[in-house]
């Protein structure tokens, strides 16, 4: 059963009627759809089974047909068959979401009403109360201003979500430049590192890393920042091995990820390959800071610098934030705070924890530069950029330190060494790591995570109104309190605890705010938005009688 508010969705600017095909029909009749009613922002295609779709041209296409041609089939490379596919701004102010037959026959349940085109009605669902009110979802007013709280990956596309929706949105951040955190690695990894087993994470990152490679062409389409011939995750281990063997039988996902023995990931690779891999042929290594940048720069955002947000507190009307250089105010706030979680304004009772992370950086050779596509294992390394290797990272808990530390630097370069021994030799010998000056030194940085090892993303209760209206949790955890609605904090969201994994969920966790806040269709099943839900932290520590 479904959480209530999710499925059905209060009505905003732009409705909730959304055109659907049950088959996907001819690029004519599509493009001239869309043409047709240009204020109609959703669209949807329900795909007939798990084989990428066809979009053949008409004779004589017209110039309109062959773009939207191009950029179907552009965005079907990453399609996923786990869920429902969003292809954002497939055209100008155009969403168009590809469900495939689990997601068609559900489609009641990520739209309020549908107007089929192409046969029967469809009748959609009503949701139900599965007896966790705190799951779900309030109705929200239509925002005037959104104070999006941090300025990494997740605040960066919480607020590009809302702003390309046409919310004014101001993002600040206590940091002197945007993606100065855990977003801040010279070099990072998208792809999916998921199980071979239907859980909620691994739908997240199959439909998070389609979202993000999309988004990351779309925004940076001839740009340098990104790039490379795929990820090969390797056969580090036996248990590794077993996992990808079984992703591997999975074939509806062939196009999205393949096993590869040892001679073909060196291919693949351009380097000697010790083992047998995942090949994801659309991963890429990227420079998030410049996403985050590209992200940032839409005309509906102001970004506010050096701003470090005190206090937040809801006057009736708005929020109203104290930063010790100003007091602004907002109709919604959205804390995307990371590792600054555990004392942000409104979050400080979520039990969260930090993982310290530090990677590394090795100027590129003749022969390293061979490296076509990124390694990844126990650790990683990108393919040269700029004349230098990013590899790691150190991953240790209990640690709150943020500050570069020769020890990691040596372990990283220990991993690299178990990595491929071959492109270790290749750069070494390595300067030693007491004498890297500052500017060829990695990145350290605290990463945020939940005790799940999902994301927060959605609405905000209050915590000390959680703790006493659920009480009796603490007794008999399926204590049915249905009946007692959710506290809800005012029009207060988050978009945090992304853990290693926030290039692959954190832009659709924003898309998922975005949608929340306006009542718009949601980018992942009610079963997938409501594990993510903040509150299930507050409801496990009543349960657990940790408050």
């Amino acid at each position: 059963m479904l959480p209530q508010g999710y499925g059905r969705q209060p009505e905003h600017a732009g409705g909730q009627t959304v055109p659907l095909w049950r088959a996907p029909p001819d690029i004519r009749s599509l493009a001239a759809a869309l043409a047709h009613r240009p204020q109609q922002r959703d669209w949807a295609v329900c795909l007939p089974d798990t084989a990428l779709p066809q979009w053949p041209l008409p004779a004589a296409a017209t110039a309109g047909e062959v773009r939207l041609r191009q950029a179907l089939d552009e965005a079907c490379r990453t399609l996923q068959f786990a869920g429902a596919n969003l292809l954002a701004d497939i055209l100008p102010g155009r969403d168009l979401w590809l469900l495939p037959s689990a997601a068609a026959a559900a489609a009641g349940d990520y739209f309020a009403a549908i107007d089929v085109q192409d046969g029967e009605p469809w009748a959609c669902r009503q949701p139900e109360n599965d007896g966790k009110p705190w799951l779900g979802q309030p109705e929200s007013p239509f925002p005037e201003h959104v104070l999006v709280i941090g300025a990494g990956i997740a605040g960066a596309a919480t607020a590009y979500e809302l702003a390309r929706r046409g919310v004014k949105v101001s993002v600040f951040d206590a940091a002197p430049a945007a993606a100065h955190a855990a977003s801040g690695n010279r070099q990072g990894l998208l792809y999916a590192k998921i199980s071979a087993h239907d859980t909620a994470q691994t739908e997240l990152l199959l439909c998070g890393y389609g979202y993000s490679r999309r988004l990351l062409a779309q925004l940076l389409p001839e740009h340098d920042c990104w790039g490379g011939d795929g990820v090969l995750h390797l056969d580090y281990n036996d248990a590794e091995r077993r996992r990808h063997d079984a992703l591997a039988a999975q074939t509806q996902h062939r196009h999205l990820y393949r096993r590869v023995g040892a001679d073909e990931a060196a291919a693949i690779a351009g380097i000697s390959i010790g083992s047998g891999a995942l090949y994801w042929p659309q991963g890429v290594w990227l420079n998030p800071p410049a996403l985050v940048t590209a992200l940032l720069a839409h005309e509906n955002i102001t970004f506010l610098p050096e701003y470090r947000v005190q206090a937040a507190a809801f006057d009736g009307e708005n929020w109203q934030i104290d930063t010790g250089r100003g007091r602004f105010a907002g109709s919604h706030i959205v804390l995307c705070t990371g590792a600054g979680s555990l004392n942000a304004p409104l979050l400080r009772d979520f039990p969260l924890q930090t993982i310290r992370g530090q990677t590394s950086l090795a100027a590129a050779t003749a022969a390293s530069r061979r490296l076509r596509a990124a390694l990844s294992g126990e650790s990683y390394i990108s393919p040269a950029w700029r004349d230098a290797h990013c590899y790691g990272a150190s991953f240790v808990h209990h640690d709150e330190g943020s500050n570069w530390r020769e020890a990691d630097e040596n372990g990283n370069r220990a991993a690299l060494a178990k990595l491929n021994p071959e492109l270790f030799a290749d750069l070494s010998p390595l300067p030693a790591a007491a004498s890297l000056k500052a500017d060829r030194r990695g990145h350290a940085a605290l990463r945020c995570d939940s005790y799940d090892h999902l994301p927060l993303s959605g609405a905000l209760a209050d915590a000390a109104a959680m703790r006493r209206d659920y009480a009796k949790l603490a007794l008999d955890k399926n204590y049915r309190l249905a009946h007692i609605p959710c506290p809800w904090l005012p029009q207060a969201y988050a978009n945090t605890a992304h853990g290693s994994r926030g290039l692959a969920t954190a832009p659709l966790c924003g898309e998922l705010i975005a949608a929340q806040i306006l009542g718009q269709p949601l980018p992942a099943e009610p079963e997938v938005a409501a594990a993510l839900a903040p509150n299930r932290l507050l409801i496990r520590r009543i349960i657990h009688r940790q408050t």
